[in-house]
């Protein structure tokens, strides 16, 4: 039987205050951004946000004494911890004058690398506003539990932790190893990124912000449009960078080190491209069948889709034909490699759907005794690994049609209800509302969009423990 006592509660809080611990510490950064551009009240904000969060959680941390979690305590806290620090976060936009609700949306958006907005117009926002709701995506990109291994000082609490997050890096057993590898590699990627903007004639602290949005696959922006609103040069940078923030930490590192033809062989680095490819021609002959010759949009916007980066265009989502918002909203769904910044069901997922579908096919050909292995390069999946992901593709379109109808109830018709829905739980980002329909949402809807962010990104299992563990022993 399930069972969640004290114990258990102290060790969920020990976690915790690990993780927001490392946050308070973090916010050095937008202190100094703050400083840099005079904003001094925000200066304030971060500063004394930060105290509070450090000392506090240390003291926690002193306090609490504990033994190291196990699986069950990892995924409880994974499933409070985006709730907890989006709440955390919030100050700053309820100092500039946001409401508690649209802030809320603002940096649960952030966190779980989603990209929705509630601000009309983010160009008009302080500086240093603008860089903190860009920092916490980038953050959130690679996970709070990679901010956590930097300073964490139990390995087996680590090693729970990163493998509940659906991290399968094995770099090697030193979780500080992995940790420094991991955010090595995505600040180096990021610096390149920004550095690459800047010489394309995009404003240097425009090309920080949105590198680091799209480095996370998400698509805040310093303005209303995304990256496109610079032109077609710093599209096609960015359609690189989230190539790059759509393949797994694992991929890089062997790519790094040279391991280039492990890196081409890896099976969801080829279906990445074989898909992002072939939604581009559909697109591609949609856009011409319907005389809408925006082809560079169509394919721009198949990468933002699949990468789950959702940053836009001049050519908005809604100007797309009905066939292309589907492919669209599939591309969102499926998503990019485990283990990259992306949202989504995740491409290995989806390998072992096709597998498993393709034994279904050639078992009426075959020998009642012939044994048919799922095979993902060299790894074989066993049935019971299938039957999770079945169980977890089902549940995941599950909630998208709930959501759906829900917003269907209040007068969205059923294309922006599905899309909207399924971009949320993909942590996508693209939208077809129109913005007085998007900015005038109904706050009931709001706080189901949120759900669905955080469900999407701590991907479903870890909210079902936690409402298992607030039910006790029923």
């Amino acid at each position: 039987m399930f069972n969640f006592d004290k114990e258990d509660i102290l060790i969920v809080t020990q976690i915790i205050a690990n993780m927001l611990r490392m946050y308070g510490v973090i916010l050095i950064i937008p202190i100094i951004v703050s400083l840099f551009y005079g904003e001094l009240s925000y200066t304030k904000i971060f500063l004394i946000t930060g105290v509070v969060i450090t000392v506090g959680c240390s003291i926690l941390r002193r306090v609490i004494k504990t033994q190291a979690c196990d699986v069950k305590h990892a995924l409880i806290s994974l499933a409070l911890i985006w709730v907890i620090i989006s709440l955390a976060s919030i100050v700053p936009f309820l100092h500039y004058g946001i409401s508690f609700l649209n802030a809320f949306f603002e940096t649960t958006s952030a966190w779980s690398g989603t990209g929705f907005t509630m601000i009309q117009d983010p160009s008009v926002l302080p500086h240093s506003l603008q860089f903190f709701r860009g920092f916490i995506q980038w953050l959130g990109g690679f996970g709070v539990v990679i901010l956590v291994l930097i300073l964490y000082e139990k390995p087996k609490t680590a090693y729970v932790l990163f493998l509940a997050e659906g991290r399968f890096e094995h770099f090697s057993t030193d979780f500080m190893k992995i940790a420094r590898i991991i955010v090595g590699i995505y600040a180096v990627y990021t610096a390149i990124g920004v550095f690459c903007m800047w010489i394309s004639g995009v404003p240097f602290f425009d090309a920080l912000v949105n590198i680091m949005d799209i480095m996370a696959t998400g698509g805040l922006s310093t303005n209303s449009v995304g990256i496109g609103f610079y032109g077609r040069i710093p599209m096609l940078i960015a359609m690189v960078f989230m190539y790059i923030g759509g393949t797994s930490f694992l991929s890089h590192y062997a790519l790094i080190k040279g391991r280039v033809a492990k890196f081409f062989k890896n099976p969801e680095i080829r279906y990445m491209f074989a898909i992002f490819a072939v939604g581009s021609l559909i697109i591609c002959l949609d856009l011409y069948f319907n005389k809408k010759y925006e082809y560079y949009h169509g394919i721009f916007y198949a990468l933002s889709a699949l990468t789950t980066t959702g940053t836009g265009s001049t050519f908005t989502v809604a100007n797309f034909p009905p066939a292309s918002l589907l492919i669209l909203m599939i591309l969102m769904i499926s998503g990019p490699a485990y283990g990259s910044t992306g949202g989504g069901i995740k491409i290995w997922r989806s390998i072992i759907i096709l597998k498993v579908i393709r034994r279904e096919i050639l078992k009426p050909f075959l020998h009642p005794n012939a044994i048919i292995p799922l095979k993902i390069g060299n790894n074989v999946v066993d049935d019971e690994t299938a039957s999770k992901v079945a169980s977890f593709v089902i549940i995941y379109i599950f909630f998208i049609l709930v959501g759906s109808v829900i917003f269907m109830f209040f007068n969205y018709d059923l294309k922006d209800s599905i899309f909207t829905v399924a971009s949320a739980q993909a942590n996508g980002g693209l939208l077809t509302i129109s913005g007085t329909a998007w900015f005038g949402m109904h706050a009931f809807l709001k706080v189901m969009l949120i759900l669905h962010m955080l469900i999407g990104r701590v991907e479903i299992f870890p909210f079902f423990i936690l409402l298992k563990a607030l039910m006790g022993r029923r």
